[in-house]
């Protein structure tokens, strides 16, 4: 059993909460730490002891977001017990996510790191990360517990989808479920029927 979060991990996690509300209303630009701490009713003294900058704060967010939705805990079983249709499903899945304000804040995010190296590195890392995680579910497909080339490339292909996805979601408020789902069975199935699997 889980103790209860303490005094510190709620106020950490409300500053997170409003900053990432903000970040999806106004952007990252046009939020300040003292807005932040403001809606947060959290000093803006004791916020800078929490999160040092701003970039500390998207760290933070995306860091759990990472977590939630790539639930690492349903990979390693379907790899675990070579269950491909698990697998399968749990790739699938990435793409079905209907989360307007997360696809706008993956935006926010996306765009400051091509202007702003530390969010860069963050965003790199949670790429790379999500890579070797995709990677992974392709090589057990294939019934190979060592990742190789080819998957690293299904990963890379599997990665535009899903961007191309949260971007249309986004910005065009379409529904990408079945076209996203189509485009990783494509994906899936076309590697399955290579030969020599």
């Amino acid at each position: 059993m889980c103790p209860p979060p303490s005094r510190a991990e709620l106020r950490r996690n409300n500053v997170k909460q409003v900053a990432r509300q903000l970040f999806i209303e106004r952007g990252f630009h046009a939020t300040g730490i003292a807005l932040i701490a403001k809606l947060s009713g959290v000093a803006v003294q004791q916020l800078y002891r929490d999160f040092p900058s701003k970039e500390d704060i998207i760290a933070a967010i995306v860091a759990e977001d990472c977590d939630r939705f790539a639930d690492l805990a349903t990979l390693n079983s379907a790899l675990a017990e070579d269950d491909r249709e698990a697998l399968r499903n749990w790739l699938e899945s990435a793409t079905c996510r209907k989360d307007k304000e997360n696809d706008i804040l993956f935006l926010e995010i996306a765009a400051e790191a091509s202007r702003n190296e530390r969010i860069h590195s963050i965003f790199s890392d949670v790429r790379r990360t999500m890579s070797d995680n995709i990677s992974r579910a392709f090589a057990g497909l294939a019934g190979s517990e060592t990742v190789q080339d080819e998957h690293r490339l299904l990963s890379e292909a599997f990665m535009i989808v899903t961007v191309g996805s949260a971007c249309t979601r986004a910005l065009h408020q379409a529904d990408t479920h079945a076209a996203g789902t189509k485009l990783i069975s494509c994906l899936i199935d076309g590697f399955q029927a290579e030969p020599d699997r």
